[in-house]
């Protein structure tokens, strides 16, 4: 029978998806959406991840789009399209800090076994919360984004720290260029990195999935679950 999860009060807003298994603390899964997306819409790719034991929490960006993209979010203004602002950045990456200890706090979660899930935007995000605290999160998928570098004097928190980088070679919204200059830099922080490259445009494939599902159950079995008292 699914766990049933009373909703808490965040700074930010996110949706659930409850594990099957009942328990004290589950591994957790965040995702976290691309520019123009919200909660809702990448929660689905929740279901890719096939783990009844898993709590899935998707959370909404801060900042409100308009016009045609009215309805939509995301996490930073862009000052230009290939440049982000780094005022919106940062203050993104501390209302998420904040909202990462609020959910550890208030939901049935293993605090050593969350995992970040990023696509896009959503993927910067991962990876700069991974560098400013790596000790909040056990690991990233980070998919069709790049290292911001607005934080990679922080990048050497990052040795050993497990990541799961994937770019589509015809990405024509965030190059695939971006993801090797990201690889190459947490290859020289000294990542535990797996990085990925897939025949798609800026969006997820099967293949992928498969991929980042087997690398994230590697991960959570790795980790031993909290002793039950």
């Amino acid at each position: 029978m699914t766990q049933r999860i009373e909703p808490i009060q965040a700074n930010l807003h996110h949706e659930l998806i409850a594990p099957s298994t009942r328990a004290d603390a589950h591994p957790t899964l965040v995702l976290l959406h691309g520019r123009g997306d919200s909660a809702a819409g990448i929660l689905p790719l929740a279901y890719e991840f096939e783990r009844e034991d898993l709590l899935v929490i998707s959370v909404q960006a801060p900042l409100e789009l308009g016009g045609v993209m009215a309805g939509g979010y995301e996490w930073y203004r862009l000052r230009e399209p290939r440049r982000l602002d780094e005022a919106t950045l940062r203050a993104s990456l501390d209302a998420l800090a904040e909202f990462l200890e609020t959910v550890k706090a208030g939901y049935p979660v293993d605090p050593e076994r969350v995992v970040l899930l990023g696509f896009s935007q959503g993927a910067v995000m991962s990876l700069g919360a991974q560098a400013l605290r790596p000790e909040s999160v056990a690991g990233v998928i980070a998919l069709s984004g790049y290292f911001p570098i607005e934080v990679e004097s922080d990048a050497g928190n990052l040795v050993g720290a497990p990541a799961f980088v994937a770019h589509g070679v015809h990405d024509d919204i965030i190059p695939v260029e971006a993801g090797r200059r990201t690889r190459d830099l947490l290859e020289r922080h000294g990542i535990d990195l797996t990085y990925r490259e897939y025949p798609m445009a800026h969006q997820v494939s099967a293949e992928e999935m498969a991929e980042a599902r087997s690398w994230l159950n590697r991960l959570l079995d790795s980790i031993p679950p909290p002793m039950t008292p």
